[in-house]
């Protein structure tokens, strides 16, 4: 493969040394394609070509990590220069686990798997499912749902009725699902099928709530999945610092712990490149990245890139080592305090009842509230005669009291 070939229709701007039959090459533009080996769809602008089949950026630099070291060290002294500085700027960072069914057990009777919920499930009320309860159920029937919580002693949180199986797309999805307001992205979800209409979904508590980036989490979840999808709800510095945290956490590298990690020089690009409509000066976001340092916000820790501009962290040994800004969410054991703000865990009751007026968070979600929502707030705010402001709070929209339950 050469520059200026075409893979996927797209010109080739960039190739690197080929290794046995693979060859890792840089398109000129972001490209979508499916990769032949975790079979999962991907959007990049490095694509490997394996035996004629196409790899994500991931699976790539699994393959490598899967060869032998003998031949690993043999290859070290044929490796390519590493990145220039300037090449550190678009560094590339393995994907997250975009949320599909995992741990799928199917008995015949009963298909059971367990998920991470992302921002795009709760945004749209879907539930992914995996391609056995696909293959079994009918598109056209309507499903049950129960959510639970507990390990032990189970609790029943809600039931909902009329849910549908859309196989249309590109993975199988339920669609109709209200999640509870106090599920947040990243919460681990375990699914039962097993009478072909009823679902069951439980959260599992955490033995002790915890603040994790200053919002309350009581179910085991995701920590990465937390760092880069509630970055935007939980930013409360000025615009400049505010657009720095958000990209790191959003688009660096994310450990087990849920820290995010970013070569300075592609935490001050891409912030140029995701500040629209006003772009602030370099000078600008140079010096909040200066004072968030200060404050212990962010610090200094040591990773590497590879040939390909793949980060790692901690650094690996044969690449070229590089200090990357690190964000690191702020994890502690949750007060009285923390739970009396946090989002109500509601155990609602199946027959008809009034649900209060209540405030939902939206922010992690990418939404903004409506200028109804924000006025029902104010008008049911001052009503109440409430201290404090009677403006709708950033990140949330306002529900107001209605009925619910069959």
């Amino acid at each position: 493969m050469n520059v200026g070939e075409h893979v996927l229709g797209v010109k080739v701007a960039k190739t690197y040394p080929p290794r046995d039959n693979t060859q890792l090459v840089r398109l000129e533009v972001v490209t979508s394609f499916t990769c032949s080996r975790c079979v999962r769809t991907k959007k990049a602008r490095l694509v490997a070509i394996h035996n004629k089949r196409l790899l994500c950026n991931g699976c790539y630099g699994r393959l490598e990590a899967s060869a032998p070291q003998e031949e690993q060290r043999s290859r070290q002294d044929e490796q390519a220069p590493a990145p220039h500085e300037e090449e550190l700027a678009q560094v590339v960072v393995e994907e997250l686990d975009s949320g599909l069914p995992y741990s799928v057990v199917n008995t015949g009777l009963t298909v059971e798997w367990k998920f991470y919920v992302r921002a795009k499930h709760l945004l749209h009320g879907t539930c992914p499912v995996p391609t056995a309860m696909a293959d079994r159920a009918a598109p056209q029937e309507p499903l049950d749902l129960t959510f639970l919580r507990g390990r032990h002693r189970i609790k029943e949180l809600d039931r909902q009725k009329g849910i549908r199986l859309d196989t249309g797309g590109a993975e199988p999805l339920l669609t109709g699902v209200g999640w509870q307001p106090f599920v947040l992205p990243g919460t681990r979800v375990s699914v039962r099928w097993d009478t072909w209409r009823q679902l069951r979904l439980s959260y599992t508590p955490l033995d002790t709530p915890v603040v994790f980036g200053g919002t309350v989490v009581r179910y085991v979840h995701d920590p990465r999945i937390m760092t880069r999808e509630l970055a935007a709800f939980d930013a409360r510095v000025d615009r400049v610092e505010e657009l720095v945290l958000i990209t790191l956490r959003e688009l660096g590298y994310l450990d087990e712990k849920g820290r995010a990690l970013l070569p300075r020089q592609a935490l001050v690009w891409n912030t140029v490149e995701r500040a629209q409509p006003e772009r602030p000066p370099r000078k600008k976001i140079d010096g909040a990245i200066e004072r968030l340092l200060s404050r212990g916000l962010l610090a200094w820790q040591g990773g590497s890139v590879n040939r390909a501009g793949m980060l790692h962290y901690p650094a690996r040994r044969g690449e070229r080592t590089v200090p990357l800004l690190c964000y690191a969410p702020v994890l502690r054991e949750a007060d009285r305090e923390d739970l009396r703000h946090a989002e109500p865990e509601v155990a609602y009751s199946l027959a008809a009842h009034r649900v209060a007026g209540h405030l939902m968070r939206i922010g992690h979600l990418g939404k903004e509230a409506s200028a109804e929502a924000r006025a029902a707030y104010r008008d049911d705010h001052q009503r109440a005669g409430l201290a404090g402001p009677h403006e709708l709070p950033r990140g949330f929209t306002y529900v107001r009291e209605h009925e619910r339950g069959f």
